[in-house]
């Protein structure tokens, strides 16, 4: 869930703290800033699974056409809801309290289940990508969270959860600022505008779970980085819709997510 230019400057993170610094947040209409993150998180995390589970159910929500209706725009949707529920719950995890490594590496499991369960039925394969595509993002995100969770005594999880957050935002960068580009690294490809803009909505969940991961590797609070996540991914909602225009489906379908983004906002940042 940016406007681009300064978006993925935060492979650096620190560069946004200026502008937006978190004072411990406000209510809104009595309800508390922990209670709007439960809430949105509990609501990011619910369509993560549908765009996982039912991508029928999400292409008609939000008015896709049937014409970019396509085996690659279905893989990479789901692919989306897996990294929009695993964000979800590393940011319920954070919030309850747990360590940060641990709830990033528990965050990057739904997204590995799904890229063994592609490996196992040859996912790729159809759509004619390489082995870049098919192994790559697996490999690297299992090894990376084995890390996180202490598991590779070469790599401290602290570490793990930097180079985590490093790995998130760099993919993401690629594949909204270049998405041909990118893909052609990873020996795959998209075609027409509906496979294109799905992948810049994929960029933008990596991208705002990568800002989340790190700033708590900067040790910031779970309220803060979710913060600065949505915060991020409402940027890239009103660049979708109103700068770049290349939102998948029906624009107005974007409204409420803008508006639960600004209302983070108010609840993060005063």
């Amino acid at each position: 869930m940016k406007l681009m230019l300064a978006l993925f400057a935060v492979a650096n993170a620190a560069s946004l703290a200026p502008a937006l610094k978190l004072r411990g947040g406000m209510s809104i209409g009595g309800i508390e800033p922990e209670q709007i993150a439960m809430g949105l998180t509990v609501l990011q995390g619910v369509q993560g699974v549908m765009s996982t589970t039912n991508v029928d159910q999400v292409f008609e929500m939000y008015e896709i056409p049937k014409s970019g209706d396509t085996p690659t725009a279905r893989f990479i949707c789901e692919q989306s809801g897996s990294v929009m529920l695993g964000a979800a719950i590393a940011a319920y995890l954070a919030l309850g309290g747990g360590d940060a490594a641990e709830a990033v590496a528990y965050g990057q499991i739904p997204n590995i289940l799904l890229n063994l369960k592609n490996l196992n039925d040859g996912a790729t394969d159809k759509l004619g990508w390489g082995d870049q595509a098919k192994y790559g993002p697996l490999i690297v995100s299992s090894v990376l969270t084995a890390a996180l969770l202490g598991k590779v005594d070469a790599l401290p999880a602290a570490d793990a959860l930097k180079y985590s957050a490093y790995w998130l935002l760099a993919n993401a960068a690629g594949m909204y600022l270049a998405p041909d580009k990118a893909m052609e690294a990873w020996g795959a490809s998209i075609k027409g505008d509906t496979e294109t803009n799905m992948l810049k909505l994929f960029a933008q969940f990596a991208g705002t779970f990568g800002l989340f991961a790190l700033k708590l590797s900067d040790g910031a609070s779970a309220l803060e980085a979710i913060g600065y996540a949505w915060a991020l991914g409402t940027a890239c909602i009103v660049d979708g819709v109103y700068v770049s225009k290349y939102s998948v489906g029906n624009p107005d379908k974007a409204t409420p997510w803008i508006a639960m983004g600004l209302v983070a906002t108010a609840a993060f940042f005063y």
